[in-house]
């Protein structure tokens, strides 16, 4: 099977090809907009709809696993004519492309997509699952991924297309830059190393899932014989913990000195993310097994 990547030089996309190289099933190709000079590396941008073609026609894709994107909520918000350009209409360029070339296409949703999904009307915390209706979108970030998300669906249902979609929810691993536009797991650790103090949002809670973990789901996704236009699943670990727990948890394992300081939540966060990830385990036979934990261990010589 011939696999096009786009993004794939980003953190879940290089993990995903290092995955797949270990097989011999697979001829992978790379999109990407870095410099560099690789087998199989194809250099462009998503809003750049020619050079995506050219993509196109060297990889004739067979699958097409769309990851380019702009995968920053803070990023998003300070430019958000092109975080539209890049999530939404990159991922256009790319369905198109798709229906063209007869190729099945595998999507890096997110779990932002859900908005105000995770807070129910009385304010109390709500489990989401695939079919759980999108609430108000919360950020810039996930209502691209979102619209997205529906163009792509929109498409399978009405065009032809055979597309899934699986959901990241807080995925963390080696290789992950820990700078002030990633998530928190690499912000904590970035700033633990340095014994440099650790800002965490108080009353929040999130769920972490180990790289390697995802990447597993993608693979069963990858080689499963889609039956329905659509399909789409949850992809994280249910192991809640408050950012401040995290904190401590990221100081503990790397024996650091950083203080913790508490903050309070800002608009565009989602307090408390809660996912269901039963539909992954039943139809995929797969769940994450990488405690928080391990997975921070794991990360000491990353």
């Amino acid at each position: 099977m011939r696999i096009l990547i786009t993004g794939g030089l980003g953190f879940i996309g290089t993990n995903l090809r290092r995955a797949l190289a270990a097989t011999t099933d697979h001829e992978v190709f790379v999109f990407d907009r870095e410099r560099v000079v690789q087998e199989n590396y194809i250099r462009g941008d998503v809003n750049d709809y020619f050079s995506l073609e050219r993509a196109f026609a060297v990889a004739r894709p067979d699958l097409v696993v769309h990851y380019a994107a702009m995968v920053s909520r803070k990023e998003c918000e300070e430019t958000p004519d092109l975080a539209i350009r890049t999530n939404t209409i990159g991922a256009q360029n790319v369905v198109h492309l798709c229906l063209n070339h007869n190729a099945r296409l595998v999507y890096a949703g997110s779990s932002e997509e859900y908005g105000s999904a995770y807070q129910g009307p009385d304010g109390t915390p709500v489990t989401v699952a695939e079919d759980t209706p999108f609430g108000i979108p919360t950020s810039y970030y996930g209502m691209t991924k979102r619209h997205a998300d529906e163009l792509i669906r929109y498409n399978a249902v009405q065009n032809g297309l055979v597309a899934s979609t699986t959901r990241f929810c807080m995925l963390y691993g080696p290789g992950e830059l820990g700078n002030t536009y990633r998530s928190a797991v690499a912000r904590f650790i970035d700033s633990a190393k340095a014994n440099r103090p650790i800002t965490a949002h108080v009353n929040t809670e999130r769920s972490w899932c180990f790289i390697d973990d995802a990447v597993e789901g993608v693979l069963r996704v990858l080689h499963r014989d889609q039956t329905e236009p659509y399909e789409v699943y949850n992809i994280g670990n249910d192991e809640p913990i408050s950012a401040v727990d995290l904190a401590k948890k990221v100081v503990g394992v790397f024996g650091s000195s950083s203080p913790i300081l508490e903050a309070g939540v800002e608009p565009t966060i989602i307090p408390i993310k809660r996912m269901s990830f039963a539909r992954a385990k039943a139809v995929l036979g797969w769940e994450a097994r990488t405690s928080l934990e391990e997975g921070l261990r794991r990360m000491q010589g990353a």
